[in-house]
C-alpha cells in the first residue's frame, strides 16, 4: 500500500535526487541541538521499518498530515522554520507504507528537545515529575538514573501511537499534525515539485 506525503528540500536536496536518482539524509545537515533527539528517531526507525543501508544514514522527513486530516498538503505560505527569502522545493511523493514510520508532530518534541515524561493524565504526568524532584532533587533528563532514563524514554513511544489523544498531551488523529520519516527518497517516488520561497 502506498501513502502521499510531502517532504520540503532546499536546492541542494532537490538537485541530489534529480542528479543521483535518489536522496539520503547525511548527519552534516542535521543541528547540533538536535542530534541526540534524531539519534533517538534512527534508532526507533531501525526497530520498527526496519536497518537503512548505510548505518550513517539520517532520517529524510515529509508530511502526512500538514495540519490535520482535512489540510494535509503543506500550506507553502505557512512554512516558517527556513530562512525568509531562500528558495525551498515541496515534493509530493508515494512511498510504499512499509517504509515510513508515522509520528504525532507536537509529541515528537518530547524526544526531541524536552526530554520528559510523556504520561497517560495531567494528573500521573505531574505526580511523575514531582517524584523525580523528591527522589533525585532535579527534573533534568541527563542528571537521572539510566533506569529513570529509560522509563522516560519508554514513554515517548506514544509518539508513534495514532491513537493517543490523551487530553492535555495530544489531539485526536484527525486533528494531529503527522510526519513521517524514511531511510531514503527515490525520484521515481516523485508526483509532483513546487517551487517557494521561504517567508
Amino acid at each position: 500500500m502506498k501513502v502521499k506525503l510531502w517532504t520540503i528540500q532546499d536546492e541542494q536536496g532537490w538537485y541530489e535526487l534529480q542528479s543521483k536518482g535518489i536522496l539520503i539524509a547525511k548527519e552534516e545537515f542535521v543541528y547540533p541541538d538536535f542530534k541526540d533527539g534524531y539519534d533517538w528517531m534512527k534508532n526507533q526507525m531501525s526497530k520498527r521499518i526496519g536497518i537503512p543501508n548505510d548505518m550513517n544514514q539520517y532520517p529524510i522527513w515529509a508530511w502526512y498530515q500538514f495540519q490535520d486530516e482535512s489540510k494535509k498538503r503543506p500550506e507553502l505560505s505557512q512554512i516558517e522554520y527556513f530562512p525568509t527569502g531562500t528558495t525551498k522545493f515541496s515534493i509530493e511523493i508515494e512511498k510504499e507504507k512499509k517504509d515510513i514510520l508515522l509520528s504525532d508532530f507536537e509529541l515528537w518534541h518530547t524526544p526531541l528537545s524536552y526530554k520528559t515524561f510523556i504520561a497517560h493524565s495531567e494528573k500521573e504526568q505531574l505526580k511523575f515529575e514531582s517524584e523525580l524532584k523528591r527522589r533525585y532533587d532535579t527534573t533534568s533528563f541527563l542528571k537521572l538514573p539510566i533506569k529513570v532514563k529509560r522509563k522516560i524514554e519508554k514513554s515517548w513511544g506514544k509518539v508513534f501511537d495514532m491513537d493517543f489523544d490523551v487530553e492535555y498531551f495530544a489531539k485526536p488523529c484527525k486533528e494531529k499534525q503527522i510526519q513521517a520519516t524514511f531511510w531514503e527518497l527515490s525520484i521515481k517516488e516523485v508526483i509532483r515539485v513546487d517551487e517557494f520561497k521561504a517567508r
